[in-house]
């Protein structure tokens, strides 16, 4: 009986506690033959035997088939390790009974049951923990076919996590396999962070379980899985993680002709930092230390951006990148908005006045533009820009660059806005949350964007999602420029505004029905004046408050931010919150200096954060952040095309009238007195919501100036990474209340309702 319990302790099945079925156990009646003293201490025998071929199976099928290979080195370390010295255990106390050693076999040879229940009696909590463990690493075979069907496998930050939550217990053996088993997990963690961070290759093995994946093989596009990142690593480790990664990659991807444009080897390059970061990552041991492991990946990045980066994106490059997207997205060149507005009022125009075929029109249809057409737009608009210099100037380097990345697309309806939850998966790299209201419907009669391909090297520090927001800045700032531009051109409608055609000469006005006429004449002009004299009061406004609101967004918020920006990107040396001094060699020679003399440039992830951290500024200080605000802004924006077109339209119809009472000729298709009548009606209508709406803007300033007051540009990123004295910190910009000044017509002592602008 005593082999047969040590051979049931060492995972063989044994009739004493497993029987057949249909037969009698041997402690069970009616042929008991162990008192229930001995039954009892068999049974915490058996249940230890159970444990251990329960465990010794399980983890035998993680270790050959779980999708992680942090799964499978626990399991494999407690198949090795922990079992091992179980197995180990039981040979040891058949080696004492065997020698009959006198602290196992009694007198006359006997060995107690209570003796080897005993010397076993500390490995039952250890082993239900360690069947807990495998359990939770994947549930067995037979409980997953009849319970657990949709039960998952948990993933190497899981068991990570799980494992260092264990280790705080009371029990020292416990706490003792906890710590041995998290240091295997770490790891085989750290080997499979080693083949990203050396090499910038995925996992060959166990890619599903690592925390960064790939989400094109065309475009290089890597993500990061939260879910999947063990909690001792922060998420502003995790964004320096992939950005070395991803700059491997696309150092990886280039041309041979683009790898030896610096005169350099790229790939002689990339070898010989090899040894340095493995030196690097080699000090980070289990148990892994947050700030240990943040500090080795921040020197694998510095060391990387110092000795490849600075050849692979230049400063001279991010500098006219950004030049493009401040005179091309944020309007800096204020001729490109005019003369694409123009360009696509004119396309507008001939397509509204291009005859349709009554067979096959279908509705609007026949009036929206195509893809071509509005491709087309930009073009010319290319075009025009390129001849307003003039030949003897010199060619425009940043004009032709940005005529070959620059698009002019459809946008889709169904995407999401920049900001939203949907887009935002990291909370560190948040970009700002702009309101949901479209301004890109305004310059075309389809909704539509400029955008610039993001291409390698570009997406180091830019992303799609930048792209984005920079389309939903260009696409409200345009809004602006049209409406004012819009309303101005009203001025230039010479036969609305004065007598036009001019009264006859001075001998034809002396005779009698001369005087008749231009006395018919004068009577008529001075009526249109007086019904016109609201109208031409509340453009006046509407220009005042759109020219006074483009000088503050245009000139205070973004000229001055990128200003700012761009000095930063040019002096890396300079601590962003005192004045920037320009040196003259800040813009010097490509080459970096050794990693002891520090680098000459920022490295691209630290950029990518400052791009980030400038963006959400100035989206904040443009007030795109704030949903009524905008939402006020768009209607008036409607309400300005509304009052353009009914003025347009009266000048139509009261020159047709004028032909017809001076001349003679009359159109018998139109009722123009009628059109005149209903036209009037609504253009004081138009007129009355526009002034409804200046009100309503400036008053949803006030509170704005009133809601920020001692608050800054909410959904700042990069919070974590505040170590560097170097970091941007976006300028400061005056408040609204600068532009408020400035809107306020009526004194606040004289009344009570302050009226402004009407």
């Amino acid at each position: 009986m005593l082999h047969e319990i040590l051979l049931s302790l060492s995972g063989h099945p044994s009739a004493l506690f497993d029987p057949q079925q249909g037969h009698s156990h041997v402690t069970s009646k009616p042929i008991a033959l162990l008192s229930p003293p001995e039954a009892e201490l068999l049974s915490s025998l058996g249940h230890l035997s159970r444990l251990h071929r329960q465990i010794r199976d399980h983890v035998a099928w993680i270790a050959s088939s779980h999708p992680s290979t942090v799964c499978r080195a626990v399991a494999t370390a407690i198949s090795s390790h922990h079992l091992e010295r179980f197995q180990q255990k039981i040979l040891d106390v058949e080696a004492s009974i065997l020698k009959q050693d006198a602290s196992t076999v009694g007198a006359y040879n006997i060995v107690p049951l209570a003796g080897i229940v005993g010397e076993f009696s500390q490995w039952v909590r250890l082993l239900e923990w360690l069947w807990a463990i495998s359990n939770f690493i994947a549930a067995p075979e037979t409980s997953k076919r009849s319970e657990q069907k949709d039960t998952k496998p948990a993933s190497g930050a899981e068991i990570i996590d799980r494992l260092r939550a264990a280790a705080q217990t009371g029990y020292p053996d416990i706490e003792e396999a906890a710590l041995y088993l998290s240091a295997i997990a770490e790891t085989s963690w750290l080997r499979q962070l080693s083949t990203w961070l050396i090499y910038g290759r995925l996992p060959a093995f166990g890619a599903s379980d690592f925390f960064i994946s790939d989400e094109s093989d065309e475009d290089l596009s890597f993500t990061v899985n939260h879910k999947l990142l063990p909690k001792f690593v922060t998420r502003h480790t995790a964004s320096s993680i992939l950005f070395v990664g991803k700059s491997l990659n696309q150092i990886r991807s280039l041309p041979a002709n683009s790898k030896s444009m610096t005169g350099r080897s790229f790939g002689a390059s990339e070898m010989e930092l090899v040894p340095a970061h493995v030196a690097q990552l080699s000090e980070v041991k289990a148990p892994i230390l947050s700030a240990k492991l943040s500090e080795a990946v921040a020197n694998i990045r510095l060391s990387l951006s110092r000795n490849l980066l600075q050849h692979l994106l230049p400063q001279e490059k991010i500098v006219e990148i950004l030049t493009v997207l401040h005179q091309f997205f944020l309007l800096g060149r204020g001729e490109f908005a005019m003369t694409l507005i123009a360009e696509s009022d004119e396309k507008t125009q001939s397509r509204h006045k291009a005859p349709m075929n009554p067979k096959t029109s279908r509705g609007i249809q026949g009036i929206l533009l195509k893809e071509g057409e509005i491709t087309q737009t930009l073009a010319r608009s290319f075009t025009v820009l390129s001849t307003l210099g003039g030949e003897d100037d010199h060619t425009d380097d940043i004009l032709d660059v940005a005529s070959e990345i620059v698009h002019l697309t459809v946008s889709d309806s169904s995407s999401h806005r920049p900001g939203t939850p949907g887009r935002a998966r990291d909370p560190s790299n948040i970009l700002p949350r702009i309101s949901n209201v479209a301004f890109n419907d305004l310059l075309l009669s389809v909704p539509t964007s400029l955008t610039m391909n993001v291409k390698s090297p570009l997406d180091l520090f830019m992303s799609k999602s930048d792209m984005e927001v920079y389309s939903a800045i260009n696409a409200y700032l345009l809004a602006f420029r049209r409406s004012h531009l819009h309303l101005s051109q009203l001025w230039r409608i010479s036969s609305i505004r004065r007598e036009y055609p001019p009264p006859p000469g001075y001998q034809y006005s002396n005779s009698p029905e001369g005087k008749a006429i231009l006395k018919r004449r004068r009577e008529r002009n001075n009526a249109r004046t007086r019904e016109l004299r609201k109208v031409w009061a509340t453009c006046a406004a509407a220009i005042f408050f759109l020219s006074e609101g483009e000088a503050y967004l245009q000139g205070e918020v973004v000229r001055e931010s990128f200003k700012h920006f761009l000095r930063w990107v040019e002096n890396p040396g300079m601590e962003s919150r005192l004045e920037p001094q320009l040196s003259s060699g800040s813009r010097g020679s490509q080459t970096p200096d050794p990693p002891e003399h520090g680098p000459e440039q920022h490295d691209p992830e630290a950029l990518s954060l400052a791009h980030r951290r400038f963006l959400s500024s100035i989206t904040y200080s443009l007030l795109l952040t704030d949903h009524a605000f905008t939402s006020a802004l768009r209607t008036c924006f409607t309400h300005v095309d509304e009052l353009v077109a009914y003025v347009t339209r009266l000048q139509s119809i009261q020159q047709n009238l004028d032909l017809e009472e001076d001349e003679g000729f009359e159109d018998y298709k139109h009722n123009y007195h009628q059109e005149e009548k209903d036209v009037k009606l609504e253009l004081d209508r138009s007129r009355r919501r526009l002034d409804s709406d200046l009100k309503a803007l400036v008053e949803r300033l006030r509170e704005i100036d009133s809601e920020r007051i001692g608050t800054s540009a909410t959904g700042m990123i990069g919070k974590e990474a505040t170590a560097s004295d170097k970091e941007y910190e976006p300028l400061k910009i005056g408040g609204v209340d600068r532009l408020l000044m400035k809107l306020d017509w009526s004194g606040e002592e004289e009344e009570d309702e302050i009226e402004d602008l009407v």
